[in-house]
């Protein structure tokens, strides 16, 4: 039911933004260098799509980007969140100050990253894994530090060492919102990467959005953009769904 509700209103604001696209471009007070009509951007992603090669090449390169930029920023945030999260006086201590770094504009940081790593994937991971990496620290932080510590005191009572209490007793606690941190962490790694990309790149789903930009090619902008959002949403369900059934394996 909820489901049906979630589609009813996603499917009403896309046509909504349809027509009124639709309208906009029929009734010129939008120019087609600004604003592409509708048929124009389908015969464009028509293009795109009857020569697959040029879609799915810099879709592999981004989502390899991303990947990587994923297991950098889960590997680090996780190894962040164990480190600190047992101890009440490194909470104290580090959850405001990561809070924080995590709210301030990052993205800033880039062409620094650009300049010391270049234009290539190095520099594309680096932002993307410094986007993921908050996400997963933080959540990995507070879910450690709110393990029931009745639970660690029962099995050190029963012998069991770290590396068992951290197997049996943690991990088990923390998986929830840990891979669901995951989660976002790969939406934002994903959409930074696109934007940085586009920012410098030389390949990828956001360099092919510059490129038509720059080019001033409009029906194939927002062909890329369309390309962009379908890419987004689809990594994201896909990556639900993966999660959704680690978490359900890690609970049994």
């Amino acid at each position: 039911m909820i489901l049906t509700r979630r589609a009813a209103v996603y499917g009403s604001v896309l046509a909504v933004t349809i027509v009124a696209w639709i309208l906009l471009t029929a009734s010129g007070a939008v120019k087609p260098i600004l604003l592409a009509a509708p048929l124009d951007v389908l015969g464009e992603l028509g293009h795109l799509l009857s020569h697959p090669a040029k879609v799915l090449e810099p879709i592999g390169v981004t989502l390899a980007e991303a990947t990587v930029a994923l297991a950098v920023a889960a590997i680090a945030g996780v190894v962040t969140g164990f480190a600190i999260g047992p101890s009440e006086l490194g909470v104290r201590a580090y959850e405001p100050l990561i809070t924080t770094l995590s709210a301030l504009p990052l993205v800033i940081l880039y062409p620094v990253l650009a300049a010391t790593l270049g234009i290539g994937s190095p520099s594309k991971v680096a932002i993307g894994a410094l986007y993921g990496y908050f996400p997963v620290a933080i959540a990995t932080l507070r879910a450690v530090h709110r393990v029931d510590r009745g639970l660690l005191t029962a099995a050190r009572t029963m012998g069991a060492r770290r590396i068992a209490l951290a197997t049996s007793v943690v991990l088990p606690a923390v998986s929830s919102p840990v891979i669901a941190s995951m989660r976002v962490a790969m939406s934002l790694s994903l959409v930074t990467i696109i934007a940085a990309e586009f920012i410098s790149g030389a390949a990828g789903v956001g360099y092919q959005l510059a490129t038509a930009s720059q080019g001033l090619d409009t029906p194939a902008l927002f062909a890329w953009v369309v390309i962009a959002i379908a890419l987004t949403v689809v990594v994201n369900i896909a990556f639900t769904m993966v999660t959704t059934l680690t978490s359900k394996g890690i609970e049994r």
